[in-house]
């Protein structure tokens, strides 16, 4: 399945299912169930798994990651293109946060994996909620 803002609802839930015979862990959509995120992905890179074998459920726990967003701070998904960030994502959704702030979620994940980020998924949560909440400067 080709994920699409309409797909990744659905991608999210498919990769719950999966940790949670897999792993035992139950992904309740909570900010706080991020943690368990960054240590399945940790675990996944400690297995010696190529990103391209585990592209599919690093990609479902992207939209995991975007869902949380979506259900704790009025988030939606939506094509990579409609919020301008085509050239800089690589994959074709991203999370559009209230006002014009787009957050790439997957991305965010296939990075931790990689070893591009050196923090966790779960601040990276924690900074796109904070800075919605910064008043505005005029």
């Amino acid at each position: 399945m080709k994920v699409s803002p309409g797909s990744a609802p659905t991608l999210a839930g498919e990769s719950v299912e999966f940790v949670r015979r897999k792993f035992g862990f139950a992904l309740p959509y909570t900010p706080e169930s991020l943690i368990v995120v960054d240590a399945i992905v940790d675990k996944i890179k400690a297995t010696g798994a190529t990103e391209q074998q585990a592209s599919r459920l690093l990609s479902g726990l992207g939209c995991y990651v975007g869902e949380v967003f979506v259900r704790h701070s009025k988030a939606s998904w939506r094509w990579t293109a409609e919020m301008g960030m085509a050239e800089s994502c690589r994959f074709p959704v991203v999370v559009a946060l209230p006002g014009v702030t787009g957050c790439d979620a997957i991305g965010r994940v296939f990075r931790r994996f990689s070893g591009g980020v050196e923090d966790s998924v779960a601040s990276f949560y924690e900074r796109a909620r904070a800075s919605l909440q910064e008043p505005k400067r005029e």
